[in-house]
């Protein structure tokens, strides 16, 4: 009975998001693999809820000057593997929703669940270049780029999972070399979730392993405003955020129609 709970749930989500952009991942049927039974990984619901809080409190000021109400929900039955944003599904709203199905995976850590929340709130939140110029919602590459960039900080400094002292490569470590403080913490850990994401997105693209030491060589003629084409270009970006560097080629192509202070 619990397990069609959770399909009917999930199912009901997708249908009521069909026309929206604003995703972290392209749908996909990964919510097949969730399971309440097994230990597969992935974040506790206390976790779970303890970021979406903090996304809620980091937020409310954005909401605020937008004259508009931010909701997140925490769906955590719902076996759904992504999360999604939408500005006027609702009249004056903006509205996230972050599922247990992504929470449970077991290549998500604390810290790549944050981004992701992080990335759903750049969509609202984190400037051009846009989707759709009248919606104001971020592209892909930009919810990816503030979400290191920003909206990771400000969640980290809101929940003390983001902080805990956890194992990385040495790799890691040297990109973060000139970090002190609590700027060293979170250039780590949020590369380390960085590198969560990458792994749960190379599951569902196929394209094999990614590393913050091979970059995506793509240099694009105009800015992507969907997904960059490679799991690679997502993970330089999830760097290029977290070390406030300039956004990667792979997806964005600056111009001069737009300063570089409004990003």
């Amino acid at each position: 009975m619990k397990k069609l709970l959770v399909i009917f749930v999930s199912f009901s989500s997708t249908v009521a998001f069909a026309q929206s952009k604003d995703t972290f991942m392209p749908d996909n049927d990964l919510w097949k693999q969730d399971s309440f039974e097994a230990s597969n990984g992935g974040i506790t619901q206390t976790v779970f809820n303890k970021i979406v809080a903090a996304g809620k409190k980091a937020y409310a000021e954005n909401a605020r000057q937008n004259n508009e109400a931010l909701v997140i929900n925490a769906l955590w039955t719902d076996a759904t593997v992504n999360a999604n944003c939408c500005r006027g599904c609702e009249p004056g709203k903006v509205i996230v929703n972050m599922y247990g199905g992504l929470a449970r995976r077991s290549e998500i850590t604390p810290e790549g669940f944050a981004l992701v929340l992080g990335h759903e709130l750049s969509h609202a939140y984190g400037g051009a270049p846009y989707i759709e110029e009248a919606e104001r919602m971020s592209a892909e590459g930009q919810a990816d780029y503030q979400g290191a960039r920003t909206a990771y900080k400000k969640l980290a400094a809101l929940v003390p999972d983001l902080k805990k002292d956890i194992s990385v490569d040495d790799s890691i470590k040297e990109f973060c070399k000139d970090k002190t403080g609590e700027d060293l913490k979170d250039c780590i850990h949020s590369l380390s979730g960085g590198m969560s994401l990458g792994k749960l997105l190379s599951t569902l693209s196929g394209d094999g392993p990614v590393s913050y030491q091979t970059p995506d060589p793509t240099v694009v003629d105009e800015t992507l405003t969907s997904y960059p084409s490679t799991t690679q270009c997502r993970v330089d970006t999830y760097l290029a955020g977290t070390l406030n560097k300039d956004r990667p080629a792979c997806w964005f192509k600056p111009t001069s129609f737009v300063p570089r202070w409004y990003y």
